[in-house]
């Protein structure tokens, strides 16, 4: 495994005999430089609405472009955006490596690092599942994460946080842009989505307990403030009770409107 090295201060300079600059930072770098609190940008700030409206145009933009497109252009569309956050990954993963800044924190088990493999899932092989996925998931996963990063501690020009932005953006914009599309979720696929979900709890929750790690938020009860929400009202042990409240309040609101429309048409 790859170890920490703290770096000093920035110096503006290339990452050149041992020499990095701040670009490069990570998360887990900025926190053991600067401290943990340490913010670049604020919630709700000037820098963060930029982003929130970039999403926003950006969304509408391609869901309007790909509800014209024919099906090879739909075809094309779909595996640029998925590659475009694939290829973002895995260079961040690589980056990590090169600068050893590499941290089992680092491991693509957030939500939307699994959604950024579901998304290449569906672009390659267009499934319910996968869609159902995107959407039920990677979609208020990343809305969350737009709303609430937990990125503030890097600046905006730094590689970490250009992926971040970025790769939220496809994340959240992708799945709508396939109910512009026609691309209708069913209630018969949540079961396996579930599913697939509390698989993914179980394989994270023993490396959050052994590494001190937050995946899926499910290491740190004061870790967003979903979290924050349910441990004021559960406790600290119980916050996840929390959670499952309000996944079923979430699947519902998100569920209902096409149940009820499939049903309306078939009794039509």
């Amino acid at each position: 495994m790859a170890t920490l090295t703290v770096y000093p201060a920035p110096t503006g300079e290339v990452f050149i005999g041992g020499i990095m600059s701040e670009f490069w930072y990570t998360e887990y770098t900025m926190s053991k430089v600067y401290g943990y609190w340490h913010t670049e940008f604020e919630l709700f700030g000037g820098l963060h609405w930029f982003w929130l409206i970039t999403c926003a145009v950006f969304t509408v933009a391609i869901s309007i472009v790909y509800r014209k497109a024919s099906e090879k252009n739909r075809n094309r569309i779909r595996l640029s955006m998925a590659m475009f956050v694939f290829l973002f990954e895995i260079s961040r993963i690589i980056m990590e490596l090169i600068t050893d800044q590499w941290h089992v924190s680092s491991l693509p088990l957030q939500l939307c690092s699994i959604g950024v493999f579901i998304c290449t899932w569906h672009a390659i092989h267009p499934n319910k599942l996968a869609g159902n996925l995107l959407y039920a998931l990677s979609l208020p996963g990343a809305a969350l994460a737009m709303l609430s990063p937990s990125w503030t501690m890097l600046p905006l020009w730094n590689f970490n946080h250009l992926n971040s932005e970025l790769g939220h953006i496809v994340l959240f914009s992708y799945p709508i842009m396939l109910l512009s599309g026609g691309f209708k979720p069913e209630l018969k696929e949540l079961p396996k989505v579930m599913a697939i979900l509390v698989g993914m709890c179980l394989i994270v929750t023993p490396i959050n307990e052994a590494y001190n790690t937050n995946f899926f938020f499910l290491g740190d009860p004061y870790g967003n403030p979903i979290t924050t929400m349910c441990t004021e009202i559960f406790g600290e042990n119980f916050f996840v009770i929390g959670y499952a409240i309000l996944l079923v309040i979430v699947m519902a609101i998100m569920y209902a409107p096409f149940e009820i429309l499939r049903r309306t048409s078939q009794s039509a």
